[in-house]
């Protein structure tokens, strides 16, 4: 019994060591700052949702426009104009 209790424990902590290197914590540039706008909002291209700070805003006029990234903004700049 104590074998199987010593194999349980060492393969829970090769596990946690595992896990840690395989699933490292994102940096910290990823994670929202204080005063950043974390309101969801729908790309203008895709249609995918992302929190605004995590995107690119665009004001144009009275309207908004909301990227992903800059590849979709250029190609809904391509598309419209």
């Amino acid at each position: 019994m104590a074998a199987f209790l010593l194999n349980i424990i060492i393969i829970l902590l090769v596990m946690k060591v595992l896990f840690k290197y395989m699933y490292p914590k994102p940096p910290a540039n990823f994670l929202p700052k204080e005063g950043d706008d974390t309101s969801i909002r729908k790309c203008s291209y895709c249609g995918h949702t992302l929190a605004t700070y995590r995107g690119i805003l665009e004001k144009q006029g009275e309207s908004e426009y909301f990227f992903c990234n800059d590849e979709h903004k250029k190609a809904f700049e391509q598309e419209n104009h």
